[in-house]
């Protein structure tokens, strides 16, 4: 099959969409659409709709308000007309979408979505999102300006393991051109999200100044990017196969640590991905790729029965008998009760040192 048959430049049908569900993707126990309302979601809808008879298992929707636009009660409304329309059970729900300190409105809202959904979705569900080929083509270069490797540049996986079902993305092979034109065609009604707009949002900023400019020079200019999210995930693919191996060559005895003679003769790239990869196994945060690269310098450029321990986020990274361990940091607990103190010298608990008093010249009595 073509590169560009593959991502398609041509039209949107159902017929084509269901195909992809049966050659493709795995049988669940039911599909479910997440219907925000907008354009995509709702072709996505519409189309599942007309031919569930084909489908391998029930259809159903789910709406998530995140409570950050005025009209957002309106747009349930909107989703629960169209799916009594369409004769779709649909679940509302209602979440805090706030932002915590640090954290992006995009990210927040996603998060909060995401958990949502997988707390109401029963056990081998299929979740489907509106994704589309424009979509995977700002995911690619958000990626590379974030200096991400193959797995990132990879973008979004047309179908993958999630919660207790999968997570797919059936309209990945769809521009965005052609699911507007099949709703035109069709008299779909949809809402249009005014924050879809505002180019403050990084991804909004790709889609209405940057896309554009890279299309008027370079017409076919998504669908080559999406290629290339596509090969990158065949490379990805063979990245963590090889990884796999390595990290099986390198393992101790017992599996709970690395022997590091092993990991070190291996070549640098091969080396990180392993590390890399066994930390994500052990549950451990990822590590920023300066810092992994000079964790593996720490680790295998100390002279031996040196004490090396390189610590994040909760995990310590260390060096014991020439091999590598991963432990937990014991977590601080607070003192259960307020502490009456009369000025001597008092032990506060468990990693909370001992407080003492030392009187100073001068200053209060």
């Amino acid at each position: 099959m073509s590169s560009r048959s593959r991502h398609g430049a041509g039209r949107f049908a159902p017929r084509r969409l269901l195909a992809q569900f049966n050659e493709r993707f795995p049988c669940p126990s039911a599909y479910c659409v997440a219907f925000s309302g907008g354009l995509d979601s709702t072709v996505l809808l519409h189309a599942l709709a007309s031919v569930r008879d084909a489908l391998r298992a029930p259809l159903s929707a789910v709406h998530v308000d995140h409570a950050l636009q005025p009209g957002s009660a309106d747009w349930m409304r909107h989703c629960g007309q169209q799916c009594r329309q369409l004769d779709v059970p649909l679940q509302a729900l209602v979440v805090d979408a706030a932002a915590r300190r640090g954290e992006s409105p995009e990210a927040a809202a996603r998060t909060a979505r995401y958990q949502a959904m997988a707390a109401v979705l029963d056990a081998r569900t299929m979740l489907l999102t509106a994704h589309h080929l424009d979509d995977q083509a700002e995911t690619l270069l958000l990626q590379l300006l974030r200096g991400a490797g193959v797995d990132g540049l990879a973008a979004m996986p047309a179908v993958r393991a999630w919660h207790r079902g999968w997570h797919a993305r059936p309209l990945l092979g769809w521009q965005r051109a052609a699911l507007r034109a099949w709703a035109v065609a069709g008299r779909l009604h949809w809402i249009e999200d005014p924050s879809n707009t505002q180019t403050a949002a990084d991804r909004n900023y790709l889609r209405h100044r940057v896309l554009p400019a890279l299309h008027a020079r370079w017409p076919a200019a998504a669908i080559n990017i999406a290629q290339s999210a596509g090969l990158c995930a065949e490379a990805a693919e063979s990245v963590r196969r090889q990884a796999e191996q390595d990290l099986a060559s390198v393992r101790s005895d017992d599996r709970q640590c690395l022997r590091l003679a092993a990991l070190c003769d291996l070549p640098p790239g091969a080396a990180s991905q392993v590390l890399r990869r066994w930390l994500r196994e052990r549950g451990a945060p990822p590590l920023p790729r300066r810092r992994l690269l000079a964790a593996l310098e720490q680790l295998c450029g100390a002279r031996s029965g040196a004490a090396v321990r390189i610590a994040w986020s909760g995990h310590e990274l260390r060096r014991y008998r020439d091999q590598a361990w991963l432990v937990r940091q014991a977590p601080v607990s607070l003192a259960p009760a307020p502490l009456d103190w009369s000025g001597d010298a008092v032990d506060l608990g468990p990693g909370l040192g001992r407080l003492r008093r030392r009187l100073g010249p001068g200053g209060i009595d």
